[in-house]
């Protein structure tokens, strides 16, 4: 390839007009996923019906590529471009040209005045080039109606575009809350038009069946419906509240042929999922006799987690699994059949007496020396999960399929032949490589599309996490210094769309977009050539395209993210304002008040001092982009200070740790001094302390670095039984010169008045004589005891355990 000029730099570039423009017309290149060489020339190429599409020498699959083009210019612009075998010299053409020695999925494509040369290798190559084009004219293009007020040319550039990870993708989940096939063809156009090339169909789970298979008629008129589902967040109601509707829907054969040949036509190739041997619930439901308790019956779950009903080892259920795997074989043509594999609880199996003897005819035993493989020791029930791996993978290969599963199929030894999709962080794909297995990234968080991307506060219900579209945008699935085996076995990554709390296409379209771009461009652009600053210019245009396509996309982009921060060694907690769009205008306000064009401009961050009712928008041209952001700041005598924590800190839920990267009971990080307190959306930005017998009261040490004087101190505990969690039920105060010689200021217990359900955010304060001090120690006890807890499935009335501490924010003044 020719050396261009440093992909980061374009885009900052406006490229002169050429002949026949106005001067409103600049060119812009506004491509994603970004091409890997990209050299913007003079002058634009103006369609009109003068110009002539020529297809001389291609296969009849081009022309085809080629019609689409002629379709959609036809209908979008109202101009129809001729088709021809034969150029013509005194024509504009667009030429399609067949090219052998480009790579199967590239392309280059030559834009001047003068006319457009598209060429490829293979129709997956033009069919990619066609969508850079599409790219390059207005984003009305994709709309649906005649739009002749649009500039109806393209900018002239010389492109060579090959992508850098053969498998691109995105997974939908259909079985926690059902798509309807209307949305199933919208999402692969949203695929097909960032050049991702797999649609990964998760069918089956223990909230629904949604595949019909005609030898087991039960799965559907069974396992396609629940007669309810969860209300609000897992852990939000003890009892839990359901909404009494049933809920159901499955594709029929005859519909999942059509939306594969619909996906083939843009060269996606849709892999279907059938989870084994756990996620089982709906399968057993409908066949009790799968599981390892027969005589049982169960019904199909409204609720999430994971569940010890899982598929029994045993000879009928083999011959299922075949008889299912026989049908989607028939249903599906890739080489991919997705097996799942993952979150495989082995109660069942340690309590069923053939479980066992087969354990023993197996000859499975406990690891006494950790594998060669991951390095870990595994139990003869994991072994078992891994001769049902195995064994069903020897059946897939021989019908000339190849399988894909959860990174737990390496636990008790990894299938011979199988892909490991890796969503437990980074670790289960870097192991399969390096044992010579193809990998697929996944992981939690980076890809993970049903976690917050915005404030949880103002956020809808999510699964948990905070995963922005910045954070998205940072993943390198290969790090520069991999060795050379890992670099050749991960051969791609993909995004994952789980649906618990995405109960309608709305919220689907909000949760995927636009992260599931920023995957798109990670798997198609080198990583060397990849520029946040770049892909965020690019991406106003994108906003465009989706708002024409319907697509309801999170507007975040627009919006102005208020965040803390501790500059290493400063000492001081700054107040950091940012918005994704480009060279945003942020202007805020710290009084509560709305900000406007007029209000304070922000430039750079400030230290956070008193208490801030700070707001803040994005404007451009006097205009507000997104809404207003705002949030309470509480800058006090510790705001971003060191602390130490007994017990350490810790966390049962994702969303308590990821925004704030909390590194453990020595930490420096901001966590519980970073100025924000939690509040009652969500699990962020609490901290959480296990307690126990042995242990029933957090312990907090703040360093003030010189004596200071102080008379208060302010804290925020949570309630939410349904998640073992109380708020504190006293608390005292501690003061020291020197950190070894305490003596007590203050000390209080607190009388509650709990809701009767959910959560609530409790403040509290402990007042004393203005006193010196240097060192300052927080005891904070526990709320008490509770029965059940965090596994709300488990009805144990018994069951008597301590609640939990979840903290944020201490204040000191």
């Amino acid at each position: 390839m020719k050396k261009g000029i440093p992909l980061f730099l374009l885009s900052l570039l406006f490229i002169s007009p050429g002949c026949k423009q106005t001067k409103e017309v600049v060119n812009e290149y506004n491509i994603v996923p970004l091409p890997n060489q990209m050299i913007p020339q003079e002058g634009r190429f103006e369609l009109s019906s003068k110009v002539k599409v020529v297809t001389t020498a291609c296969t009849p699959e081009v022309k085809t590529i080629a019609d689409s083009l002629v379709e959609r210019i036809a209908l979008t612009s109202g101009i129809r471009l001729s088709q021809t075998d034969q150029a013509n010299s005194s024509a504009p053409t667009i030429t399609f040209a067949m090219n052998p020695q480009l790579p199967a999925e590239g392309y280059e494509l030559s834009v001047k005045p003068s006319g457009i040369i598209l060429s490829a290798s293979q129709p997956n190559g033009f069919f990619y080039g066609v969508q850079s084009l599409y790219q390059l004219l207005p984003p009305a293009v994709y709309g649906r109606t005649k739009d002749k007020k649009a500039a109806w040319s393209v900018p002239a550039v010389e492109i060579q575009d090959a992508p850098r990870f053969p498998y691109r993708g995105l997974m939908l989940d259909v079985c926690r809350h059902f798509s309807e096939l209307d949305y199933i063809y919208k999402f692969i156009d949203q695929l097909a038009a960032h050049k991702m090339n797999t649609f990964h169909w998760h069918l089956t789970d223990d909230q629904g069946w949604r595949i019909e298979i005609k030898k087991y008629p039960k799965l559907t008129e069974i396992g396609s419906k629940r007669k309810e589902t969860l209300v609000d967040y897992y852990y939000t109601n003890w009892p839990q509240i359901f909404d009494g509707k049933e809920h159901g829907g499955y594709y029929t054969q005859e519909q999942i042929k059509a939306v594969v040949a619909y996906a083939a036509s843009k060269y996606i190739t849709v892999i279907p999922e059938i989870e084994m041997p756990g996620h089982a619930v709906a399968a057993i439901a409908s066949y009790p006799e799968l599981s390892c308790t027969p005589d049982t019956t169960y019904d199909v779950t409204g609720t999430w987690g994971v569940f010890d009903q899982v598929f029994c080892p045993k000879e009928e259920t083999f011959a299922f699994l075949e008889g299912v795997l026989d049908e989607v074989v028939d249903l599906f043509p890739s080489s991919y059949i997705h097996i799942g594999g993952d979150e495989c609880p082995k109660t069942a199996w340690k309590n069923c007496d053939h479980c066992q003897t087969l354990i023993r005819t197996l000859g499975l035993k406990d690891d006494t020396t950790p594998n060669a493989v991951d390095g870990k020791k595994h139990t003869k029930e994991e072994k078992l999960q891994s001769y049902v791996i195995t064994r069903m993978e020897k059946y897939l290969n021989s019908k000339g399929r190849n399988i894909i599963g959860w990174d737990e199929i390496l636990e008790g030894g990894l299938a011979p032949n199988a892909t490991v999709m890796s969503w437990r962080g980074v670790e289960g794909g870097i192991t399969a490589a390096k044992a010579g297995h193809n990998a697929i990234m996944t992981p939690n968080p980076y890809v993970y599309l049903d976690h917050y991307q915005e404030d949880p506060e103002f956020a809808p219900t999510t699964i948990g996490g905070y995963n922005t579209l910045k954070k998205t945008y940072s993943y390198n699935p290969v790090p520069d210094d991999a060795d050379e085996l890992v670099k050749k076995h991960i051969i791609g990554l993909q995004g994952n769309i789980w649906n618990e709390y995405m109960q309608n296409d709305e919220r689907r379209d909000y949760q995927t977009f636009p992260r599931a771009i920023a995957i798109a461009e990670t798997g198609w652009t080198e990583n060397r050539n990849k520029n946040w600053n770049s892909f965020c210019q690019r991406m106003v245009e994108e906003f465009e395209r989706m708002d024409i396509m319907q697509v309801k996309a999170c507007r975040n982009f627009f919006d102005v993210n208020i965040n803390t921060h501790v500059e290493p060694g400063s000492g001081v907690l700054n107040v950091v304002l940012e918005s994704f769009y480009p060279n945003a205008d942020i202007r805020y306000t710290t009084d509560g008040s709305e900000p406007t064009e007029q209000s304070e401009r922000y430039t750079q961050p400030f230290a956070l001092t008193g208490q801030l009712d700070l707001k803040a928008a994005v404007f451009n041209k006097d205009k507000r982009l997104g809404k207003v952001s705002s949030k309470s700041l509480y800058g006090n005598l510790i705001s971003g200070k060191r602390f130490t924590t007994t017990p350490a800190m810790g966390w049962a839920t994702g969303d308590a740790v990821n925004e704030y990267d909390v590194l453990g009971a020595d930490s420096t990080t901001l966590g519980l001094t970073n100025g924000k307190r939690g509040n009652n959306a969500s699990y962020a930005p609490w901290t959480s302390f296990g307690m126990s017998d042995t242990c029933d009261e957090l312990e907090f040490i703040v360093n003030m670095e010189k004596p200071t004087k102080i008379s208060k101190v302010v804290f925020g505990s949570l309630f939410n039984p349904a998640y073992r969690i109380l708020p504190a039920g006293g608390a005292s105060v501690e003061v020291s010169n020197d950190g070894v010689q305490y003596r007590e200021v203050a000390a209080s217990t607190f009388a509650r008045q709990f809701p009767p359900k959910g959560r609530k955010a409790y403040t509290d304060s402990l007042s004393f004589q203005p006193t010196e001090a240097q060192f300052v120690k927080v005891k904070i006890q526990n709320g008490g005891t509770l029965r059940n807890g965090i596994d709300c499935r488990k009805d144990t009335p018994g069951e008597i355990i301590h609640a939990d501490l979840y903290i944020d924010e201490i204040e000191i003044y």
